[in-house]
């Protein structure tokens, strides 16, 4: 079905990360205190905190939701020259998933000097991208004996939504809230270790997002 579905307007939907910040700092914090029996932020060194940090590999800082539906047209092809008349099908389909932007702390780097925290990040990148297919489904079929709706014609239909989705996100500034929030974050799992005597800064590395 190349070059013969169409692919209407995306509706996005912002998510908070709530929990996963909760979850994210009240694990750090739970990991320092586990290894801390005084309970003395004053005792634990801000490289402890980092390296069990960034023991999590990836952190995710930004959720969004899409739903694309449209109508998608096939016609049966001469040699790929042009179409053959009367061969039309078409179908309309809605597909709704949700993308998660964060970040590797794998490559995150890490310097301490006196009460200055300097963290350096890569640029945030698209973790997943999970269809939700309880809601995802065709809406309306008008198949043609001489060019019936083939399997195929859904799956490069799925595929489009999926490439338009990841293509779309930066212009609803997901990008800069996954920074936004990574910072925050990780703000908050020094100070919940170490107490608000600290200032961390954040340099972030000049890559293009990608996804996986």
């Amino acid at each position: 079905m190349a070059g013969k579905g169409t692919i209407g307007k995306i509706k996005f939907a912002f998510i908070g990360l709530i929990v996963g910040i909760v979850i994210g700092v009240g694990g750090t914090f739970f990991l320092l205190q586990s290894g801390n029996s005084n309970n003395d932020a004053d005792h634990v060194a801000p490289s402890v905190v980092f390296d069990r940090m960034t023991a999590q590999d990836e952190l995710v800082c930004a959720s969004q939701q899409y739903n694309i539906t449209d109508k998608a047209t096939n016609s049966a092809t001469f040699f790929d020259i042009c179409d053959i008349p009367f061969t039309e099908n078409s179908f309309w389909y809605r597909f709704v998933g949700t993308i998660k932007v964060g970040v590797d702390l794998e490559n995150a780097e890490f310097s301490a000097t006196g009460s200055t925290i300097k963290v350096e990040l890569d640029q945030p990148y698209i973790i997943s991208n999970t269809p939700d297919m309880d809601k995802s489904g065709v809406l309306e079929e008008n198949n043609n004996f001489l060019n019936p709706i083939k399997v195929e014609n859904i799956d490069e239909f799925q595929r489009q939504c999926i490439e338009q989705s990841e293509n779309e996100i930066s212009a609803g500034g997901i990008y800069d809230e996954a920074r936004a929030n990574a910072e925050r974050n990780i703000r908050d799992m020094f100070e919940a270790a170490l107490g608000d005597g600290y200032n961390v800064e954040f340099t972030w590395r000049e890559t293009e997002p990608t996804s996986e």
